[in-house]
């Protein structure tokens, strides 16, 4: 889930030399917004590490629907 926009905004206007500091989550966001388009990045993994199981998924959806498919086709002769 990524930060909103606001969220986004204050971590990158957040100066160390603060009272307040930040946790080891926001410091890990403060660093990801300094990688070009790290949001992206993700998803493009994530896209492509889950390619294999939904091209499979998708296969057996259409033989599913090829089986019901031929089977109408024989009740309607």
């Amino acid at each position: 889930m990524a930060p909103t926009k606001k969220e986004e905004r204050r971590l990158k206007e957040y100066k160390n030399d603060s009272p307040f500091k930040l946790g080891p989550a926001e410091r890990f966001l403060k660093a990801v917004f300094d990688i070009p388009f790290a949001f992206k990045r993700v998803d493009t993994m994530l896209y492509v590490a889950n390619f294999g199981s939904e091209v499979e998924y998708l296969k057996s959806s259409f033989d599913t629907l090829e089986a019901q498919a031929l089977v109408s086709a024989v009740k309607f002769k």
